[in-house]
């Protein structure tokens, strides 16, 4: 009898990855850069050699496997050795179709900031001042996504938006806002967790020309889920933004839309802020509210 109680104060030992999500954090996110960006990036360099127009698709479609493969699945395979479920690591809560309105509104608005920020960086900024290096490396990465990105037809463009758009919505999505968001929230809190991931996101994408973009769509994408309890507003923000880029691309050759002069440009920038100052505002009544209720 006195074995018995003995042996059920005994816990079971936790796993170091269950124990301390900064161990799960680090590891999720080492594993996953390696796959993706160096096991895939090395795979169809192999297959194919270096991108060009002649073979585009191919460079797509190994773009959409890898991202699958090597940032969704190891993502799902990370998250069952957690303590809770995916419903709650995920939340996988439908949103309303109000919360969806607000991110839709919010999203553009502030993509249309950051447009105007790297308009203004790169004036204030020029990258042919940084050196030869600098140019080169940027110059490589706009041919790069140029040519991903570009559609002769609408067929082609709708293969261009699952690749861009979709996909790394939903993959990148439940890798950051998802696994990465979760564990960094339980190691400090909630709104730290959020910033955190937030800048780990940005860094991902290796572009120090668009940083502080990233940072601040990474923020945004984690106070969405912070806010609502659901990674689908997050993901609608994702693909808005990744659409929006991709679709200005395809109809008029551009990212954006920069005016021509500095009145409009305050103008646009001043109403952008205006716009996406007050969807957060009204976002905060509404889950205030819901709090309350």
């Amino acid at each position: 009898m006195e074995q018995e109680n003995f042996d059920q104060k005994i816990e079971k030992p936790q796993s170091s990855l269950k124990a301390s999500p900064i161990a799960m954090t680090l590891i999720a996110l080492g594993t996953v850069f390696i796959l993706y960006q160096f096991f895939g990036a090395s795979l169809t360099f192999l297959l194919f050699g270096g991108l060009n127009e002649a073979n585009v698709q191919n460079f797509r479609l190994m773009t959409l496997i890898s991202q699958f493969l090597f940032i969704f699945i190891p993502t799902l395979l990370f998250a069952r050795w957690q303590e809770i479920g995916y419903k709650e690591i995920f939340k996988l809560k439908a949103p309303s179709l109000f919360e969806l309105a607000l991110t839709i509104i919010g999203t553009l608005a502030l993509q249309n900031i950051a447009q105007i920020y790297l308009y203004v960086q790169d004036i204030i900024i020029p990258i042919e001042k940084l050196g030869p290096i600098f140019e080169t490396m940027r110059k490589l990465m706009e041919r790069t996504y140029s040519i991903l990105i570009s559609a002769k037809s609408p067929l082609e463009f709708a293969f261009v938006v699952l690749v861009v758009a979709l996909t790394p919505a939903i993959c990148e999505e439940f890798l950051f806002r998802g696994l990465v968001q979760y564990n960094l929230s339980k190691a400090s809190n909630y709104k730290l967790g959020f910033i955190i991931t937030g800048v780990i996101f940005a860094m991902y994408h290796t572009n120090p020309f668009n940083f502080i973009p990233l940072v601040a769509l990474g923020v945004y994408f984690g106070y969405l889920v912070y806010k609502s309890g659901s990674i689908y507003l997050s993901i609608i923000a994702h693909f808005v933004n990744n659409f929006s880029a991709a679709y200005l691309y395809y109809a008029i050759g551009s990212e954006g839309i920069i005016p021509n002069n500095s009145l409009a440009l305050f103008t646009t920038m001043f109403f952008s802020i205006a716009i996406f100052i007050a969807s957060i505002y009204i976002f905060e009544i509404l889950h205030v509210n819901k709090t309350q209720n």
